[in-house]
């Protein structure tokens, strides 16, 4: 049977494969109030971290069930964390694309206590789907891109960049004629691009910091540079990558710098290479190919480009599609990575998850990669183990 999840669990993730419990548990929060601003009843917990509780709970006047999102009551002096706490609310009020988790209420109680009521959702993370059915037929990854790309295009249109996308951000609930019917979820880090929302324009990203999790970072966001869509749309190519696959598109890079370098400065092989028995058709090669360029502008124009490619893959059985933006081929990747060997995902996503990212440490380490390539024969090589 589907656990019920909330929209969003807070940075909060249990060990994987964890069996014992932790000797020293950390104390837990607070206990809210059973009644929360008149409006709410909250029943049990469904996930905490260092920025807040997420509780089911009731809506009195209707009785339907929904996530209520609480901001730790120990963080409700800190500027910058109430600021982005009502930022993530103000953008999840703005978005109202059907594969978006739903926003019903922001507000704050008489206590203080800042909340967020959404869309309580059943069903599974692409997380839970990579580890348990990996590598996943193409059609199917493809139905559930197209979805996610329509939560994107209408959230860039209103200048929103995620810039948290990840398998554990986006989950998939049967449905009354949609077996997988996907919902986006959790825009706390998402950048506003030109947007004023009406309560000010805190900084809430300090300086030498990227925010993100490390696999899924596009090279302009490792960078500290300004983001646009297409930063999403390589997130995307990773998890298309890790679905199709089973493993993400650097398997070798198993610490943090060799991941950096191999993302700033490698090409992944084709996923039909990766996993040659699963039947990846070219047109699908060549799409998540271009979402991982690193050169923007090679990239799909955005959000909706990719959704249509998608769509015309479907239609024509994988072949005959190359958006606006092409020019990764896939024999050419191929020939630049014909020694990558399948590796666990396992090893890289423990060492690396929910990373936060010094951008001036991030950027020694490049460049004294960089320093130490100059004389060697061949990126790919150099840049392997």
């Amino acid at each position: 049977m589907p656990v019920a999840v909330a929209a969003t669990l807070v940075g909060y993730e249990p060990p994987p494969g964890s069996l014992a419990p932790a000797p020293a548990p950390a104390p837990a929060p607070a206990p809210a109030p059973r009644l929360l601003a008149g409006r709410y009843e909250l029943l049990d917990s469904l996930g905490a971290g260092g920025y807040g509780v997420v509780h089911r709970a009731r809506q009195l006047h209707t009785g339907r069930m929904v996530a209520v999102k609480l901001l730790h009551l120990d963080l409700a002096g800190d500027e910058q964390a109430v600021a982005r706490f009502r930022r993530e609310g103000a953008v999840a009020c703005m978005l109202r694309d059907a594969h978006t988790v739903t926003t019903y209420d922001v507000d704050q109680a008489a206590d203080g206590t800042l909340f967020i009521a959404m869309e309580l959702l059943s069903g599974r993370s692409l997380y839970d789907i990579i580890h348990a059915e990996a590598p996943v037929p193409w059609r199917r990854v493809l139905a559930i891109v197209e979805q996610i790309a329509s939560a994107l295009a209408e959230a860039h249109t209103l200048g929103i960049v995620h810039r948290d996308l990840k398998p554990e951000n986006i989950y998939v609930e049967a449905r009354p004629g949609t077996p997988e019917f996907v919902k986006v979820l959790d825009f706390g880090i998402a950048k506003l691009v030109g947007a004023d929302l009406g309560f000010g324009q805190t900084k809430l990203t300090a300086m030498g910091q990227t925010l993100g999790t490390l696999e899924f970072m596009s090279p302009e966001q490792l960078m500290g540079q300004t983001l646009d869509g297409r930063s999403d749309l390589y997130a995307i190519g990773v998890v298309m990558y890790e679905l199709l696959t089973g493993e993400l598109p650097f398997p070798l890079a198993t610490g943090p710098a060799q991941l950096v370098a191999a993302q700033l400065k490698s090409s992944p092989r084709p996923p039909s290479h990766a996993c040659a028995d699963a039947g990846i058709p070219a047109g699908v090669d060549e799409l998540v190919l271009r979402c991982l360029h690193k050169d923007l502008a090679r990239r799909p124009r955005d959000a909706a480009t990719l959704g249509e490619s998608c769509r015309t893959l479907l239609a024509t059985g994988g072949e005959g599609v190359r958006a606006v933006g092409s020019g990764v081929g896939t024999a050419a990747a191929a020939s630049t990575h014909a020694a990558t060997h399948a590796a666990t995902h396992a090893a890289t996503h423990a060492a690396t998850h929910a990373a936060t990212v010094p951008g001036v440490q991030w950027m020694r380490v490049v460049l004294l990669l960089a320093a130490a390539l100059a004389g060697a024969v061949g990126a790919y090589v150099a840049l392997r183990p």
